[in-house]
């Protein structure tokens, strides 16, 4: 991990639990269950979003096979509501760290991929950690949750993250094999 990843892991992180506490709270209170969770980025990584999926949203039979197509998870912060601890506030972060260490190093001969690489890595690794923590303090039941990293241009990304993610539960066995039949 770069040392710029490192000295960040923990603002994701706790950026990744305050934002996904807030949409646990909101769907509890609508008396609905989420799934799963995505930091959806670009091909970049540079910019993201969160969303999740509650089961609330597959009311109809059709619905249910939109259930692991991850740009269907509508559920994210109320548009207008910004909160600085929030990924909002991480993107800006993030471009910045493009503009002033990621694509000088491009632009200098440096392989792309790799540096793409990295940054899904970082996010990887802080969801992990995010959930972990989570797990602690919501409780068990975010074990069962698949949180996964999705990103345009990489769509390997998806499954690959929710491997390194998340423990074996039948939510990221049905998610894996959704994955393994519609890649």
């Amino acid at each position: 991990m770069e040392e710029w990843h490192k000295q960040n892991l923990e603002k994701l992180i706790s950026r990744i639990v305050d934002q996904f506490s807030y949409l646990y709270k909101k769907c509890t209170e609508n008396n609905d269950e989420i799934y799963g969770m995505t930091i959806h980025a670009n091909s970049f990584c540079t910019t993201s979003y969160m969303a999740v999926a509650a089961h609330n949203q597959l009311k109809k039979e059709e619905d249910i096979e939109l259930k692991w197509q991850l740009d269907e998870w509508v559920i994210t912060v109320d548009d207008g509501m910004y909160a600085d601890d929030f990924l909002d506030q991480f993107n800006k972060d993030m471009r910045e760290y493009f503009g002033e260490i990621m694509l000088p190093k491009i632009q200098n001969g440096a392989d792309e991929k790799e540096e793409i690489e990295k940054n899904i890595q970082f996010y990887i690794v802080g969801m992990k950690e995010a959930k972990e923590l989570l797990v602690t303090i919501l409780g068990l039941e975010i074990e069962n949750i698949v949180f996964t990293v999705s990103v345009d241009e990489h769509p390997d990304v998806a499954l690959r993250s929710a491997l390194a993610i998340n423990v074996y539960s039948e939510l990221l066995r049905e998610f894996v094999e959704y994955k393994n039949e519609n890649s």
